[in-house]
């Protein structure tokens, strides 16, 4: 019994001494293979230092030079690697957070090109004192009120285009009084606004005189009832229905510069029906917009004054993307084509529209309502004399350059500002846009010595009217490119000029080092079986 156990003993003491010797041979073996492999690698590189066209690698393998001199080459050629790396890391980092740029393509790009702009004309009196008169005398009101007190209540409405209020008084009344006619503020306000055919009075388009009902349409605006011209933001257009056949489909163009080759308008202020204006002063505003855009501050704005002749020419600006740019996600491109989303009020995207109708939607969801001036398909309530106190109330909540935020420039940095616009509203810029830059010149309008267009100022009484003419300033224009920023091509002329200004490389050069740390390996070794044979 105790020799079997002996044997046992023995025999696995032979196995584990035999596994031991395996593992310790294995172990000489592998060190043995590291440093030939680390000396074959030492011997490579020596030769590719030596034959290599790269800068400084020559220095460290010289055999005429000293031990601190190769360490100085060495420390040398390491740090131009370093900076060669960083300053490709900047590059393809500012690739990446700019991967689009904008462009000056052409200064001589032919206006005939771009579409005329949209020109609408906002009375600053906001309410007839006719109409309001005449709409106070038709309406049921309680018997302590006259058609005077009621037409001066009609003030209050202009309350929803920005105005505060300090009581609720009169609203109350004026709301009683607006539901025992079954009327609504929207309806009020469309009825007491000065109309198109008080305001206008000679239309002109391209030096021929034309009925100013087939250039203009009313429209409601963020600055109330206005008439514009050019206007097709909105699929329902307000012409007269026998008219319409005769209104282009697409906006007008003109082909010519100058004030006698565009729009020219007679309009009167009716002065002594001011009744309600929202600016201390009488006149109008002219905005300049695109046609597609829809009416409100944000549009090129021109105060004119009643008695002058003003000219506004016209200095377009158009911008356009490559494909290349289109071609790439939205979130890395960051605009929208005009035809990328579909908009619920109007006819084409815009940055501009899509802040319009996030407004609308944000006051719809903090009051149930928006306001009568605001974009509404139809599918929304306007508000009432009710609903005053939280449209006022949260005024600066949706109507601000961040809608849905009551905040601040200053209170948030610029990646918050970007989170803020893009949470709430998600409206991107435009890829493709036109923005039309004005200048006004204008004097004094008189007839009395001048003899120009004779019959377009025929039988009409000038007094206290005002004169504008909107024209292109010039046959040419300035037009931008959305390209990107670094395409291929571009990519690699930055990657061959960083590492060919610090290291000297080249494709040959990377040629050079995968042959001889590849193929130069297998051609050694043919060569030595080769050699061993003989």
């Amino acid at each position: 019994m105790r020799s079997s156990l002996y044997r046992e003993a023995l025999k696995t003491d032979t196995m584990q001494n035999n596994e031991d010797k395996s593992i310790s041979r294995l172990q000489i073996l592998l060190q043995v293979c590291q440093k030939i492999h680390l000396n074959y690698f030492i011997r490579r590189f020596k030769y590719f230092c030596r034959v290599t066209a790269l800068h400084g690698f020559g220095h460290i393998v010289r055999e005429d030079t000293g031990l601190a001199e190769k360490i100085f080459w060495a420390i040398c050629t390491f740090a131009s690697h370093i900076t060669a790396m960083v300053l490709l890391w900047f590059s393809w980092n500012w690739s990446n957070l700019t991967p689009v740029v904008t462009v000056i393509e052409s200064t001589h790009y032919a206006t005939w090109n771009i579409p005329f702009p949209a020109v609408t004309i906002c009375n600053l009196n906001k309410i007839s004192l006719k109409r309001a008169l005449a709409k106070a005398n038709n309406m049921k009101r309680p018997e302590n009120v006259s058609a005077e007190e009621l037409a001066q209540m009609f003030q209050d409405l202009t309350i929803f285009m920005g105005y505060t209020h300090e009581s609720m008084g009169n609203f109350n009344q004026i709301d009683s009084v607006l539901h025992m006619n079954n009327l609504t503020v929207f309806e009020v306000l469309q009825d007491l606004a000065p109309g198109c055919s008080e305001t206008l009075d000679r239309c002109m388009w391209k030096g021929t005189q034309t009925r100013c009902d087939t250039l203009f349409q009313p429209v409601n605006s963020t600055l109330g009832v206005c008439c514009s011209f050019n206007y097709y933001a909105t699929s329902k257009m307000n012409y007269p229905k026998k008219l319409l056949h005769s209104i282009p489909k697409e906006p007008r163009r003109v082909t010519a510069c100058g004030h006698q080759t565009g729009l020219t308008v007679i309009i009167s202020p009716d002065l002594k029906n001011y009744h309600t204006t929202i600016l201390g002063t009488s006149g109008f505003r002219i905005l300049i917009h695109n046609s597609y855009d829809l009416v409100d501050d944000n549009a090129e704005m021109k105060i004119i004054a009643p008695r002058l002749e003003a000219f506004l020419s016209v200095a377009p600006e158009a911008t356009y993307a490559t494909k290349d740019v289109l071609g790439l996600p939205v979130s890395v491109r960051n605009c929208y084509t005009p035809n990328e989303v579909e908009m619920s009020t109007v006819r084409k995207y815009s940055y501009l529209n899509c802040m319009a109708e996030c407004r609308s939607a944000i006051a719809e969801k903090l009051c149930g309502c928006v306001p009568p001036n605001f974009p509404n398909n139809g599918s929304r309530r306007f508000c009432e004399m009710k609903d005053l106190d939280c449209i006022v109330r949260n005024k600066n909540i949706y109507s601000g350059a961040a809608p849905g935020y009551n905040i601040s420039f200053r209170e948030i940095d610029k990646e918050d500002w970007k989170m803020v616009t893009k949470t709430e509203c998600s409206c991107l810029p435009d890829c493709e846009y036109v923005s039309y830059g004005t200048e006004v010149t204008s004097g004094i309008f008189s007839r009395n010595n001048s003899f120009n267009s004779v019959s377009f100022f025929k039988d009409i009484d000038l007094r206290d009217k005002t004169l504008i003419h909107v024209f292109f300033q010039d046959l040419v224009s300035t037009r931008y490119r959305m390209d990107m920023n670094q395409n291929w091509l571009s990519w690699l002329a930055t990657i061959g000029g960083i590492l060919g200004l610090f290291l000297g490389f080249s494709i040959v050069t990377g040629f050079e080092f995968v042959y001889l740390f590849t193929l130069r390996v297998f051609f050694d070794r043919y060569a030595e079986k080769h050699h061993e044979k003989i």
